[in-house]
């Protein structure tokens, strides 16, 4: 049951969280959501329901994401960065 809580509490709050960098290119929401819930939880999961604060933590732990989380998270953070999507 707190497994399944904390699903659905990921879903509400980290995946929104890291979007917006991502709407202009990179994976969509869903792509996100299966990439790193596993590690939202595992490495974050005390600041659920805090989209901010599981972000900085993830940030935190870039090296301890797996593979295709970490994938997801550095195209946020590229995609933050680009000048395409500032506009």
């Amino acid at each position: 049951m707190k497994l399944r809580l904390a699903l659905v509490l990921f879903a509400a709050t980290v995946a929104p969280a890291m979007t917006p960098a991502l709407a202009q290119s990179g994976p969509n929401e869903s792509m996100q959501r299966q990439a790193c819930m596993g590690d939202a939880v595992r490495l974050c999961g005390a600041y659920i329901p805090d989209r901010g604060r599981i972000r900085d933590c993830m940030a935190a732990q870039v090296e301890q994401l797996s593979p295709s989380c970490r994938a997801v998270f550095e195209a946020s953070v590229q995609a933050e960065r680009s000048p395409s999507a500032r506009r």
